[in-house]
């Protein structure tokens, strides 16, 4: 075995590194990777509490390792041979490696730990952190070599323990192993390939990782030439049937060193392309978030339309009272425009009827408010937490249990603050005086033809005294201008009074409208915010989680 001090020097290892960074940045695969593990973070900061302990474990286990794995860099590529008992694994690693350096069949030692060889310098760190010991590191280049392996330089190449050993340690190195490197050589011999064990218990959990595993049929001279080609083709078949739709599967001999230039070839590739140790972490973080899916479910699809919901604003509207005071500022505009507008004898009998809104009406808009609102009735109450409840009900009825519990919870306490709710958004609303410019007009115009109607019944009324009394002759102009007077005064304030009655009904109609509208809307708010907002913002976080998942 060449010793550690055999390894060449560091510095071009520097250059590497900096190549790589700078490709990085533009690795569509990497941005994928930072983006779905923003997403479990976010997952897990938000929603620990709805998912399994075990699941929350795995995902923190994944994420700290995707942190250290970057943090070592991607200048190596770890690949691992994988194998049961018998597979001939360590002789195809020796025979790759070009060296004895793996111990076979009965001289292998009985240490779980695995073996590592290293092409080209550096390593230590990464070998470090895979818990490889130091005894088992081979670097595999000397003077001699040349420029013989440069096509490797980067690769760690690593023999793990059977996964199948009788031997428990070393079945749970090799797990642990698998779990870490970036990729994996699934070695396999013709007797077992087919093996139930191998297929259930490992390879059907891997189907987001085809990329970062290649399948080798070894001991391939033992299969007569005529029926290699079906063999290949039935281990191919039944990793399609694992989910490993674009498996490699290549044959090999380590007796024979059939198929070992292949293998290299592979190896070489995968070292240049420097991809695999990003898509190997992505597969990883793939299975991981869609097992966080599958336990949060889909966000549900119409909780949009809880927010515009009109039932809810109906419930709501009737419970705040809208329509009363709607009908207080009808009344209210009608009282006052009639007071301003109306023939002046009637305006002045109304001064007897009562105010609708008291003694100060006008000194304060919140009298008018107060004075149209009526308290929320319990009912009223429950008719709104209950169309509430059967819009978000509805809504969030395909999301697991626990994320449910936690909308109920903020419909609850939502639920309960409606009537302080309600009023806050009532007393908001401004409900202007109005007096409109017209109001001025009738009321002179009222004025002018009263005061010629009463100018010309007196002087008709004085002059007949006149006649009477005294014998007073009147000419005819002193007959036309008071007829005049009388007559015009009363159309004139006939039709003013037509107009000015179809201009307050009008008037009294727009305010009570305008405040219906500003009210509505208002409570709307209340329903979209107050009421439904940490209702919703306890579904948009879940859509969020779900979201940065994917």
């Amino acid at each position: 075995m060449i010793d550690q001090s055999t390894r060449p020097g560091t510095a071009p290892a520097t250059d590497t590194s900096a190549r790589s960074d700078a490709a990085a940045g533009s690795d569509p695969s990497r941005d994928e990777l930072g983006r779905l593990t923003e997403g479990l973070r976010y997952a897990l900061e938000r929603g620990e509490d709805t998912l399994r302990p075990e699941l929350v474990t795995d995902a923190r286990d994944l994420l700290a390792r995707v942190d250290e794995r970057m943090r070592l860099g991607e200048d190596h590529t770890v690949v691992a041979f994988a194998g049961s008992t018998g597979s001939g694994k360590s002789s195809l690693f020796n025979a790759v490696a070009g060296l004895e350096i793996a111990q076979v069949g009965v001289r292998r030692p009985t240490t779980s730990k695995p073996t590592a060889c290293v092409w080209g310098a550096g390593g230590e760190e990464l070998l470090d952190w895979l818990d490889v010991p130091v005894e088992n590191r081979t670097w595999r280049e000397s003077a001699l070599d040349g420029d013989d392996q440069s096509a490797l330089h980067g690769l760690i190449l690593i023999d793990l323990p059977d996964h199948d050993s009788t031997a428990s340690a070393h079945r749970l190195e090799s797990d642990r192993m698998v779990g870490l490197v970036d990729v994996v050589f699934w070695v396999v011999d013709p007797q077992k390939y087919a093996d139930y064990s191998l297929h259930t218990g490992y390879l059907a959990a891997f189907a987001e990782h085809s990329t970062a595993m290649v399948f080798v049929l070894n001991q391939i001279d033992r299969i007569a030439p005529a029926e290699r080609q079906d063999a290949s083709d039935h281990f191919s078949s039944l990793l399609q049937a694992d989910g490993l739709v674009d498996a490699r599967v290549r044959t090999a001999s380590a007796v024979t060193h059939y198929g070992v230039d292949d293998l290299r070839r592979i190896l070489s590739e995968t070292v240049a392309q420097k991809r695999a140790v990003t898509e190997r972490l992505l597969a990883d973080v793939r299975t991981v978030n869609g097992r966080v899916l599958d336990e949060i479910g889909e966000p549900p699809h119409g909780i949009a339309d809880i927010r515009g919901a009109q039932e809810l604003v109906d419930a709501m509207t009737d419970a705040a009272g809208v329509d009363a005071i709607s009908q207080t500022v009808h009344d209210d505009y009608l009282r006052r425009a009639y007071k301003r507008t109306a023939y002046p004898v009637f305006a002045w009998m109304q001064r007897s009827q009562a105010d609708p809104l008291g003694a100060k009406h006008g000194a304060d808009r919140d009298d008018l408010i107060r004075a149209g609102s009526p308290e929320v009735t319990r009912a009223q109450r429950a008719r709104v937490s209950l169309a509430a409840h059967d819009l978000v009900d509805a809504a969030v009825s395909g999301m697991p249990s626990v994320w449910r519990n936690r909308v109920a919870k903020e419909e609850r306490a939502s639920s309960e603050a409606l009537s302080e709710n309600l009023d806050e958004a009532i007393t908001a609303v401004e409900v202007p005086r109005r007096q409109p410019g017209w109001w001025t007009l009738a009321g002179i115009l009222q004025v002018l033809f009263f005061t010629a109607t009463v100018l010309g019944l007196g002087w008709l009324i004085f002059q007949i005294i006149a006649m009477l009394g005294v014998g007073f002759e009147p000419g005819l102009f002193l007959w036309i201008v008071p007829v005049v007077l009388f007559v015009g005064g009363v159309i004139g304030s006939f039709v003013v009074s037509a107009w000015a009655s179809r201009a307050r009904r009008a008037g009294a109609v727009e305010a009570a409208d305008s405040i219906t509208e500003r009210l509505q809307a208002a409570v709307r708010s209340t329903a979209e915010s107050a009421f439904l907002e940490p209702i919703t913002a306890v579904v948009d976080d879940h859509r969020r989680i779900h979201d940065g998942l994917r």
